[in-house]
């Protein structure tokens, strides 16, 4: 049954009615050391409504259409209203150079098996204790009718995770890198693992102590990228500013810091429509139509995150923001892809400093509830000594608060590097597929010892 026969049959009489045909396949395969683990296919279908009605939001899933409605949850928090803005129809469609179903079970085995090979037949100093690759392909399709207006989605996507483990007679390291985006095979063209291995073989036999204290920092894409999420995305989300309990997902500084959060260098931007991204939409799951939102502006707080009702109850207008991981989950205020903004500087004007420390990736971080306190480890990391890249460093450490850091920013490159990340948020949970992003950044800032 389509999503508009569900919408005319039971459904056309309320004030704001969006009924959701949903259908996510998965398909994983696992290999650990270049043998296979284990593969696996997933298929998660169905249906869901989610309307508005005597001051009150309500929400039904089912797999069985006929089963909508008939005992709907009451969602607390939003009956004040809604932003009955005039929904988008029409259909979008994620374009893939190779198909993700032009190659068998057993070609894709073959791409893991040939990444290992590669990355692991080089001569290296350290032993390469083991190499995980996590393959994933999801294809994610959607028949959406918002107050008798539809539009239909088809987004295939590829993930790679591969984790590495080194080892010599002084540690024992490991690293966590991931690859992938909306569309086809083509995104396991970009990946060398080849490279990393043989970082972190450096890394275990020349790396070094960083000197604590003050200095120039510089951070790649990779780290803006985690920071872009965690530090401004989360917190911009309406929802968690307006307490409600269903998000699940902490705090946010914005409940009382205001104004300017960072220097002049920090814009941050969630834009869905960037082609072969993984936060890649047109329409979101209310049917506004996708745009770019600013979230920071030279420095300044200047847009949130909205969907429908939290734009409703801020005296504000949905900006597209609103999506569901699955048939079984309603839509919540979330990220696409979100990235500090690129300069026009290059990467060599960054490290042209007497002294400082440029960290490529990150081996951990963590952030609080409230998205302020911060800690991020470096995994690939270097000392700039007069424009150039000199050793590599032991796990630098940077800490410190949001605002804090982000007023430390002098300068960003013009380059753009995303990375793909599953965010996670929701009671129960809702992981929903995003890039991260950014320029690389030099920071006036001070690292230590980890």
């Amino acid at each position: 049954m389509s999503s508009e026969d569900i919408y005319n049959k039971k459904f056309s009489s309320f004030s704001y009615v969006e009924v959701r045909k949903q259908m996510d396949s998965y398909r994983l395969i696992k290999t650990i050391n270049g043998e296979v683990v284990s593969t696996t296919s997933i298929l998660d279908e169905g249906y869901s409504v989610r309307f508005f009605n005597d001051g009150s939001l309500y929400f039904s899933s089912s797999n069985n259409p006929e089963n909508l409605g008939v005992k709907p949850e009451k969602i607390q928090g939003w009956e004040k209203g809604f932003d009955d803005q005039s929904p988008s129809s029409g259909n979008f469609r994620a374009e893939e150079e190779v198909p993700i179903s032009s190659k068998s079970i057993n070609e894709k085995v073959e791409i893991l098996k040939n990444l290992y090979q590669e990355a692991s037949s080089q001569t290296l100093h350290s032993k390469l204790k083991s190499l995980n690759l996590d393959y994933m392909e999801r294809l994610e399709e959607k028949d959406v009718v918002i107050n008798g207006i539809s539009f239909t989605s088809y987004v295939p996507r590829v993930l790679l995770s591969a984790v590495i483990v080194m080892k010599n007679e002084r540690m024992t390291i490991n690293g966590r890198f991931e690859y992938g985006g909306s569309g086809g095979l083509e995104h396991l063209r970009e990946i060398d693992l080849k490279e990393k291995v043989k970082a972190l073989d450096d890394l275990l036999i020349n790396g070094k102590p960083v000197e604590p204290g003050p200095t120039n920092v510089v951070v790649s894409g990779n780290i803006a990228g985690i920071m872009a999420h965690e530090s401004v995305g989360h917190p911009f989300e309406a929802d968690r500013i307006l307490g409600r309990e269903f998000a699940q997902a902490g705090l946010s500084y914005l409940t009382f810091m205001k104004g300017k959060i960072g220097s002049d260098a920090v814009t941050v931007i969630d834009e869905p429509t960037i082609k072969k991204s993984n936060g890649y939409y047109e329409i979101d799951d209310e049917g506004v139509k996708a745009k770019e939102k600013v979230l920071i502006k030279e420095g300044n707080i200047n847009e949130l995150l909205h969907d429908r009702f939290s734009g409703y109850r801020m005296d504000s207008r949905s900006n597209g923001s609103g999506r569901a991981s699955s048939h079984s989950r309603e839509p919540l205020v979330r990220m696409s892809n979100t990235f500090f903004k690129p300069g026009k500087v290059k990467f060599q004007d960054l490290i042209d400093v007497g002294k400082g420390v440029f960290i490529k990736s990150y081996m951990e971080w963590n952030i609080d509830d409230m998205r302020l306190g911060q800690r991020y480890v470096g995994l690939e990391a270097y000392e700039i000594k007069h424009g150039e890249l000199g050793d590599p460093l032991l796990f630098p450490v940077l800490e410190g608060n949001t605002d804090q850091i982000l007023k430390s920013v002098e300068e960003v490159d013009d380059s753009l590097q995303f990375f793909p990340g599953t965010c996670g948020k929701g009671d129960p949970d809702q992981p929903v597929p995003v890039w991260l992003g950014g320029p690389d950044m030099l920071l006036n800032y001070k690292v230590r010892r980890i």
